[in-house]
């Protein structure tokens, strides 16, 4: 038997780092997937290949590697085969056309993938089992994961998420718009930016409690203009948010060059998305401009990818 699935990556929107302290964020679907074919063997092992990683991984009862790279694959694998009563070995085989490691949920979207396609060899989809499993592949990628990656990417669209409340749906109507992501090529690490964010909130939190607030407003701002399709709008709150991230100490020099490379061009809006201190850029622009910042972007990033918001989530793709 024969499964094939997808799922989407994600870009924050606005509100990270603030979300830490229980101030709403928004993420969003990308229409850049992760596919995961997934096979029924005799052989009572998981096998597991990413084309991405060159990386070939065989999982069986007692010789389980838990520090290969692909062992949170053989997590969502398992868990999803065990829902579905599938008493055969596997084999899958992964294909992505995320970054991985760069904030934008490749963990996430692999799991999600992972979990649908197995369980599609015997059951059909339940996207609540297959985010709850994703979850817990996840867990061991990030520790303590929000929740928000595997949200989005088994459900697809855009989600208000706070720690307090959880996750909200927004609608989404941003037909004209598109995201253009660029890479600044340095590892960003989100636990000292969190840390480093956190001494200095303790130092002088009577300004930061301003800053967060600030924050908390701009993001419910943001949420109307995706539900309306102010495209204008959204582009200038993530140009405030940009600022405030930057307030709180979290920009770089490569990252300001990127984010202004990109406004120069013709974006309406263009921050930083994710941990900051490297990573990523995202930049909302018109679709007639898109070529124009890609361009511009290309020229000093180290990887450029044009993208939108896509309503999409996990999807089946072909079983026999």
């Amino acid at each position: 038997m024969k499964a094939i699935a997808s799922a989407p990556g994600k870009v924050i929107l606005v509100g990270e780092h603030f979300v830490v302290e229980g101030v709403p964020a928004i993420a969003a679907a990308l229409n850049l997937r992760t596919r995961v074919t997934a096979f029924t063997i005799q052989e009572n092992i998981i096998r597991v290949y990413s084309k991405d990683l060159r990386l070939k991984e065989i999982f069986r009862e007692g010789h389980i590697k838990k520090d290969s790279p692909l062992y949170p694959i053989f997590v969502a694998a398992n868990l999803a085969r065990e829902h579905a009563g599938i008493d055969h070995g596997l084999e899958l085989n992964i294909e992505s056309e995320l970054p991985l490691s760069a904030g934008m949920g490749s963990s996430a979207a692999v799991s999600v993938a992972t979990a649908a396609a197995v369980i599609a060899l015997k059951k059909n989809l339940e996207k609540e089992v297959v985010s709850s499993i994703a979850y817990e592949a996840e867990k061991i990628v990030h520790k303590k994961p929000s929740g928000i990656d595997n949200t989005i990417s088994t459900y697809g669209g855009a989600i208000l998420y706070s720690k307090n409340k959880g996750f909200e749906k927004i609608e989404i109507n941003l037909k004209d718009a598109a995201l253009v992501l660029a890479d600044t090529g340095i590892p960003r690490n989100t636990g000292v930016m969190v840390e480093k964010v956190r001494k200095l909130k303790a130092r002088y939190g009577a300004i930061l409690d301003l800053i967060y607030a600030s924050a908390e407003a701009l993001v419910y701002e943001a949420s109307k203009a995706i539900e309306v399709g102010d495209v204008k709008a959204l582009g200038e709150l993530m140009n405030i948010n940009h600022g405030l991230l930057s307030a709180i100490g979290v920009s770089i020099g490569k990252l300001e060059e990127l984010i202004y490379t990109a406004r120069q061009a013709g974006a309406v809006g263009a921050k930083i998305t994710g941990a900051g201190g490297g990573g990523l850029i995202v930049a909302l622009c018109y679709k007639k401009d898109v070529e124009k910042v890609e361009n511009a972007l290309s020229r000093v990033a180290q990887r450029v990818y044009v993208t939108a918001i896509s309503k999409k989530g996990v999807a089946l793709e072909h079983k026999n």
